[in-house]
């Protein structure tokens, strides 16, 4: 009976110790940062040049609002010289 839970120690031991074994020892390095902000910097660039015609048209949208002059266009017929 003791033998066996000698036995039994040593191997608890061992599977205890195994798993600390088999874990990774060193840090893993990543060097694909550059890669992912290029990735992400052009997202950015994507997003900034769909916002800018909607601003321009927002402010477009403003201004003609609040300017207070009135302008009438005259339409025209194709054959009217």
């Amino acid at each position: 009976m003791k033998s066996k839970l000698t036995i039994l120690m040593v191997l608890a031991t061992q599977f205890g110790l195994a798993s600390d074994l088999m874990a990774a020892t060193a840090v893993r390095e990543d060097t694909s940062m550059f890669l992912v902000y290029m990735f992400l910097g052009m997202c950015a660039l994507i997003v900034i040049m769909q916002l800018m015609p909607a601003l321009f048209l927002t402010f477009g949208m403003l201004k003609s609002l609040f300017s207070g002059e009135k302008k009438t266009v005259k339409a025209n017929a194709v054959g009217d010289k």
